[in-house]
């Protein structure tokens, strides 16, 4: 893949995540099971996978479509209603890239913010944006 365009993304709270519905083996089975997951879930669904620099899978989570309250507060750009979940992307600043799905987990590990320097942990999000697109975000821990 090539160099991709990043910015600065500060979380002002973490995002949290349930263990996921889908049952998996290994990073490359999860990152199928979870787009084919997302094709038949609500917008604004997603699921995370905290990857380490070497690649070793460190969980992998799973949110639903946003409720109500959760998009007025969005809307309002207020702090999200508290929620608990074993799984967290922690409040901090993050280097992050928005893209098109990657075939492999394994790609991502090609682009040069991740290659250059192996970050300490590497969230990949899938989000649902609409009925037939599902997007990845990198945020990486810088």
């Amino acid at each position: 893949m090539n160099r991709l365009q990043t910015m600065t993304l500060s979380l002002i709270q973490p995002i949290i995540y349930q263990a996921p519905s889908f049952v998996y083996q290994g990073n490359e089975d999860a990152y199928t099971t979870a787009l084919a997951h997302l094709d038949a879930a609500e917008i604004g669904s997603e699921v995370v996978f905290a990857l380490s620099s070497t690649a070793r899978l460190l969980f992998v989570g799973e949110r639903g479509a946003p409720t109500a309250e959760e998009l007025l507060a969005i809307e309002r750009a207020e702090e999200q209603p508290k929620t608990e979940g074993p799984y967290e992307i922690a409040a901090g600043k993050y280097e992050f890239i928005q893209l098109p799905p990657p075939e492999t987990v394994a790609q991502i590990f090609s682009l040069s913010p991740i290659a250059l320097d192996g970050p300490e942990r590497i969230y990949l999000r899938l989000l649902k944006e609409a009925p037939f697109t599902t997007i990845a975000q990198l945020l990486i821990v810088r």
